[in-house]
């Protein structure tokens, strides 16, 4: 055999093994799947086409009247906090409603068999929430109020109502000072209604898809996920998270991460000219690092702003034992956040704290270093 023969030889029993064990990989698959099919042996009912479609439409309209009506609460709940507490806020203001409008969201898996219109919750502009004693309720606006037009401009969709909407309340910042006209619909009338937005606390407040036990802010905006409405037990309970959220906002705790994050990133460079990759890891730590005497400061702060909302705050500290049963590994040393023991004596000294300065009849103001 001539040496070029050898050589190409040489270079094809690689990729002819590669191939044979390629080709064992999917036969022991194969009998995998084949194995896996004949696991069943019950015989389970069938579901036609049309029932499966009934239920998944009677399942939207349930997820929609609770995401609604959970809008709805938020909005009373977290009104008082917005508007009572314009101090504390400082510069973090900005001129409000009360609405709180609907927001799109549709299922991850697409059907085939319906419209991307029947498988999306929000689209349409609706009133979703309307805040007790706010210039929308007084001026006579409802939830399931559709919106037709703000300001003579025509509405098409959610977020069509909510850009128009923000537009017209930036304005008052400036020189505005007449009222935003809503054409709106209800049953079959329509209305003209005037509403005068009042200064309140800088945070869109809105519902996030999901049941986990969680909240975040995002310096502008504050989510609350579906499981802090099963797992709080009072009012109060959930206004204090809200009013944790908002305290991340006003004291800019998600803008010094995410320096800090950007801290990280410089870090992650320059290990990565000595061929180390980090996958972002001094990042992710110098973010994480900092972030406890930020929720520590979070939950002393919620308590003033509860208090000068006229929120009685007494027991939401009980909020961490029942978390902690949830969870029992928050009962120790967390990187992140204060341990569950922690954040229940603090908020308790917090509140004694409060009740002290109400006897004085001073001012509700957090102590400041």
């Amino acid at each position: 055999m001539s040496s070029s023969s050898r050589q190409h030889l040489d270079f094809l029993l690689p990729l002819h093994r590669r191939l044979y064990s390629g080709c064992k990989i999917l036969c022991v698959l194969s009998i995998g799947f084949v194995l896996a099919s004949c696991a069943v042996v019950s015989e389970v009912p069938e579901i036609s086409n049309y029932e499966l479609q009934q239920e998944a439409r009677k399942q939207l309209e349930f997820a929609e009247r609770t995401i609604v009506e959970r809008t709805h609460k938020l909005a009373n709940l977290s009104w008082p906090i917005l508007v009572n507490n314009l101090e504390m806020c400082d510069d973090f203001v900005r001129y409000r409603t009360g609405l709180w409008l609907s927001r799109q969201s549709s299922i991850l898996t697409s059907l085939s068999w319906a419209s991307d219109g029947e498988q999306t919750i929000g689209q349409e502009p609706v009133v979703w929430g309307v805040a007790a004693e706010s210039p929308s309720a007084k001026a006579g606006i409802e939830v399931g109020d559709r919106i037709l037009a703000i300001d003579s401009k025509l509405v098409k969709s959610s977020a069509d109502a909510r850009r128009l909407l923000s537009k017209a309340t930036k304005k008052f910042m400036a020189e505005r000072t007449d009222p935003i006209q809503f054409l709106i619909q209800r049953d079959d009338e329509r209305k003209r209604i005037d509403v005068q937005p009042v200064l309140a606390c800088r945070s869109e407040i809105s519902l996030a898809g999901g049941t986990r036990i969680n909240a975040y802010a995002t310096g502008r905006h504050i989510r609350i996920y579906n499981g802090i409405f099963t797992f709080t037990e009072t009012d109060e309970e959930l206004q204090y998270v809200i009013a944790h959220e908002l305290a991340h906002n006003i004291s800019n705790h998600v803008i010094y991460a995410r320096a800090r994050g950007a801290i990280g990133v410089v870090f992650d460079l320059l290990v990565l000219r000595w061929n180390v990759w980090t996958n972002g890891g001094f990042s992710r730590l110098s973010v994480r690092a900092f972030t406890k005497p930020y929720e520590v400061e979070a939950d002393y702060l919620a308590l003033y702003l509860l208090a000068n909302a006229g929120i009685d705050s007494t027991g939401v500290e009980n909020l961490w034992r029942r978390f902690a049963t949830e969870d029992i590994s928050r009962i120790g040393w967390v990187l992140t956040h204060p341990s569950t023991p922690e954040r229940f004596i603090r908020l308790r000294k917090t509140r004694e704290e409060i009740e002290a300065k109400q006897q004085r009849n001073e001012k509700l103001l957090p102590e400041r270093k």
